[in-house]
This record gives structure tokens, C-alpha cells and sequence, in this order.
């Protein structure tokens, strides 16, 4: 045993000598306050729900919209959009959007399905935007919208915009791509060419500082953590070895849902937890093949994940399993239309699996300045947040879509 502890101790102490230098280390502190400083968005968890992100851009982009920033924003995103194009193929000129009367233009939100639809009567010039963070684009999703476009506003001018993280090209020429990168510019230089503080001001910048952390590439950010990486390899590499396992955080909700009386456990592995409400067992026609999903033949379930490519992070979503396409269409298609409650839905629907509601119970970004008690601790008041004032909602929502479904399509049959 002495031998074994004199070969270890140097070993040890190697690894000590290590973090010290990491503690030293000036990048270390920059990186470490970068990635867990407060974020109002990620608070929130608006960080990868496409609502909230389409949300958050119709209030801003709207000159009307009591932010005090006019018509700005919608102004820098129009132009960077249309300097990107060849000039032969620019719906407007840039001088023309520059002198032009932007400050009544009309955005609406999911007018026809369309993520963002902007009306400029002054310019004559209508605008589609159509974002996708983490979904791709449904089959003639794009191509629809092109076509209704276009035989609604004959005379006016179009532009088709298709954003994403990473600026991925639309698979219908008439869209141009627009990537996070280039919408964390355009708001970057919009809150520059106001001088101060203000609310508005401080909003947009911890948007576009959720942007960078979660959505997009942070090239400064993920130089820095290379370079401390190759300084510090030992160190780190035995930190990330002695991280906390997710599949404690799975058994901490695993044990909330035991313990609530009326909710029952579905099925339970490492990463995932599945449950449902005990009323819906009894209450809900919708099914699926156990063959295809859950082995119970339960259609809709509530489901808790952890994340092996994002340590921290564990996520409640309500998911709507195989089924008969027409039930399940119509449970989406009601479910859309209380986007209230319905936070977080996945567009377009999936052919056998679509999320109808999502939250971050924790994040990773919380989690990493945590302590495996404190994300125990913090876990089990997310759950309790959610349980007694989201989760009743749910139930009952789901319960009057179900019901409506079922009637329908009794009373199609029943009609000659």
C-alpha cells in the first residue's frame, strides 16, 4: 500500500500543479466569465425554440412596437439582406430602403404559416421570412409560401428571406439566406448607433450574447478555449473526467415525478424519462403501435432528456408519438393555435414523432457554474415551477384537443 501511494502522490500532485496554472491563468477567467455571466434569454430558456426567436424579432423588427427604435432594425436587416444579392436580382435598392418610409410597415406573425410577414405599403415592397433554428424547411414549405405570395401582391416587389444558424441555402432560388452570424451584426450595430443604456439597448445585446453562446459560432470565444486548452490539456481533461453524470439529474425528476401523486411513469432509461398524467390514461383516445414507440401504446407523453454532447442540460418535452396522420395533424394544428401554452413547438410536424412543447428545466450554461447539489437543488425547484404552473395547462389542453379531434371525426362518419 506505501508503494501505491508513493507512486500516486506525484501523479497528484502533477494534477494540482496543473489546475493551479489553469486558476492562473487570465484566458481561463476571460472564457469562465464569458460563458456564465447572466442571460435574460437563457433565464428563460428562449435559446432554441423557434417561436420565441420569431417572437422576439417580430416585436423588434415592427417600427411600431414601443422599443424606441423605430424603424431601424427593420431597415439594417432589409439592407444586409439585399446588399447580399447580385444587384441584378435586388427586389429594391439599398438608397431606396435608406430614404424610403419604413415606419409603417406591418409585421405579422404566422399570417398563412409564415414565420415573419412584413407589409411596406410606402415602398410597395412585401417581405417573407421563414426561420429555422434546429427543423429544416418542409417538403414545398418554402415554394408554398413563394406561391401564395406572389398571386396575393401581384404588383408589388418580394423578397424571400430563409434564416438559419449557419445561413444553410434554401432549395427554392427565390429565397435568400440569411445566417444568425449575419443577424448578430445587424443587431449589434443597431444598439451601436444608439449612445447609452437603455432597456431596449441591454435586451438586444443579451440576445445577441445568447446568439453567440448557443445558436451560432463565438470565433473569439472558441479561439480562446483552444488556446487554453493546448496550455492546460492535463487539467482540463481531468476536470471533464470528474464532471457530474447527467443520469443524476434524470434520477432527481425521475424521484419529483414518483412523488406527484396523478402522474405515472412510462418508461425510464440513463438519458431519457417518459411519464404521462393519470388522466389522460384513462381519458385520451388518441394511441399508437407499441411496436413503433412505447411499449403501452400510449400516443402522447411528456419526456424528460439529459444531453451527453451538452453536459448541464436537461429538458421537459411533450411529445405526440405515431398514430393515425389525420389525429395527429389535427392535436398539432390545435396546438399551434395556443402557442400560449403550447411553448417551444417544432415546425414543421414530424411523420411519426413532433414536439408540441419543450423547456429547459436546466441549462448547460447554468449547470457549469454549479455545483452537483446546487444542480440537484436548482433542478428540483425548475420542476416544481413547472408542475404547478405549467403542467396543469398542459393537462387540461390536451385533454379539450383530443376530445374535439375524437368528435370530428365521429361526426364525419356519422354524416351521409
Amino acid at each position: 500500500m506505501q508503494h501505491i501511494a508513493r507512486t500516486m502522490r506525484p501523479m497528484l500532485t502533477s494534477i494540482e500543479d496543473g489546475l493551479s496554472r489553469l486558476l492562473d491563468d487570465a484566458d481561463f477567467w476571460t472564457v469562465r466569465e464569458r460563458m456564465s455571466r447572466f442571460n435574460l434569454f437563457e433565464a428563460m430558456g428562449a435559446v432554441t425554440g423557434e417561436l420565441r426567436h420569431s417572437n422576439f424579432l417580430a416585436h423588434l423588427l415592427a417600427p411600431g412596437r414601443p422599443h424606441g427604435l423605430g424603424s431601424l432594425p427593420l431597415q439594417a436587416l432589409l439592407r444586409r439582406v439585399v446588399e447580399s444579392m447580385p444587384a441584378d436580382d435586388r427586389p429594391i435598392s439599398t438608397i431606396e430602403l435608406l430614404v424610403g418610409d419604413l415606419d409603417d410597415a406591418v409585421v405579422h406573425r404566422e399570417r398563412d404559416s409564415i414565420d415573419l410577414f412584413v407589409e411596406v405599403d410606402a415602398l410597395r415592397l412585401v417581405v417573407v421570412l421563414e426561420n429555422k433554428i434546429r427543423a429544416k424547411a418542409g417538403e414545398g414549405q418554402l415554394r408554398r409560401y413563394r406561391e401564395l405570395v406572389e398571386a396575393r401582391y401581384p404588383t408589388w416587389r418580394k423578397l424571400f428571406v430563409f434564416l438559419t444558424p449557419d445561413g444553410l441555402a434554401p432549395d427554392v432560388g427565390a429565397y435568400q439566406a440569411l445566417s444568425y452570424v449575419a443577424l448578430a451584426e445587424v443587431l449589434d450595430q443597431v444598439v451601436a448607433a444608439r449612445p447609452g443604456a437603455d432597456a431596449t439597448a441591454l435586451i438586444v445585446r443579451h440576445y445577441v450574447d445568447m446568439l453567440r453562446k448557443n445558436i451560432v459560432e463565438d470565433e473569439h470565444l472558441r479561439s480562446l478555449a483552444a488556446k487554453l486548452y493546448e496550455r492546460h490539456a492535463e487539467a482540463l481533461d481531468y476536470i471533464f473526467a470528474s464532471r457530474p453524470r447527467s443520469s443524476g439529474l434524470i434520477n432527481v425528476v425521475s424521484q419529483q415525478v414518483k412523488n406527484c401523486e396523478g402522474l405515472l411513469v412510462d418508461s425510464e432509461g440513463i438519458s431519457t424519462l417518459r411519464f404521462i398524467p393519470e388522466v389522460w390514461d384513462e381519458a385520451l383516445s388518441f394511441r399508437t403501435d407499441p411496436a413503433e414507440w412505447s411499449k403501452t401504446g400510449r400516443g402522447i407523453l411528456f419526456e424528460v432528456k439529459t444531453y451527453t454532447n451538452k453536459p448541464g442540460r436537461l429538458n421537459v418535452s411533450l411529445i405526440v408519438g405515431p398514430g393515425d396522420q389525420n389525429r395527429r395533424r389535427a392535436i398539432y394544428d390545435a396546438a399551434r393555435a395556443r402557442a400560449e401554452t403550447f411553448v417551444g413547438i417544432v415546425k414543421p410536424m414530424g411523420v411519426k414523432w413532433v414536439t408540441i412543447f419543450s423547456r429547459d428545466l436546466l441549462t448547460p450554461e447554468r449547470a457549469s457554474s454549479m455545483s452537483a447539489e446546487q444542480q440537484a437543488n436548482n433542478l428540483r425547484l425548475a420542476w416544481s415551477d413547472f408542475q404547478c404552473e405549467t403542467l396543469p395547462g398542459l393537462i387540461d389542453a390536451v385533454l379539450e384537443i383530443d376530445a374535439m379531434a375524437a368528435k370530428r371525426e365521429d361526426d364525419a362518419e356519422t354524416q351521409p
